[in-house]
């Protein structure tokens, strides 16, 4: 059996290879469906993660300042790697940013919030399928975020979804809706 952490490996050196103006173009086909999305819900409060550059990440930071001109809040996170968790913080323009131990962007000096009535949390994935499941990079971060959460959970990809994902662990939660430069879907 294909193992989650042998699509890890593949999706990673996938992505190290991809095309610098295909991922421009690709990331800039996400941003534009990532705004009609939040548009069409109507959402204020949105927890987002910040690309890790080195690996082609999504990156959604080209929407910030058209967000925050339309009066929403954007949270990002920072990784306590000894506890195993992570804390929220409000980000705008001002916030300063450094890089962690994984090439994370992260707040410094900002404002921690607590997740209550976020409305929107965009999921950093490797790999999803078409039934909402994902593979993330491993941590189990955003497993716990996303057990708690109330908020929609809606995964970011610059490729489309795979048939399905066999190995599925009982901690896995399904994303409500996966974006990508093509198409957005909708799940459960």
């Amino acid at each position: 059996m294909i193992t989650k952490s042998y699509f890890r490996k593949v999706i990673l050196q996938y992505r190290m290879l991809a095309d610098g103006l295909m991922y421009a173009e690709r990331n800039k086909q996400l941003c534009q469906a990532t705004i009609d999305f939040i548009e069409r819900k109507e959402v204020m409060k949105i927890h987002t993660f910040l690309a890790i550059k080195q690996n082609n990440e999504p990156d959604i930071s080209p929407l910030f300042n058209q967000l925050w001109k339309e009066g929403k809040q954007i949270i990002v996170s920072k990784t306590d790697f000894m506890f195993k968790q992570m804390r929220h913080y409000l980000l705008d323009e001002h916030t300063p940013l450094e890089l962690n131990k994984k090439g994370i962007p992260e707040p410094i000096d900002a404002e921690e919030v607590a997740m209550d009535n976020v409305d929107i949390i965009f999921v950093p994935l490797l790999l999803s399928d078409r039934h909402g499941y994902r593979i993330g990079y491993g941590g189990g971060y955003y497993d716990r975020l996303l057990a708690e959460a109330k908020s929609l959970k809606v995964g970011l990809s610059l490729s489309p979804p795979v048939e399905k994902i066999i190995q599925k662990e009982d901690w896995d939660i399904p994303l409500d809706y996966l974006i990508t430069p093509f198409k957005t879907y909708q799940y459960g």
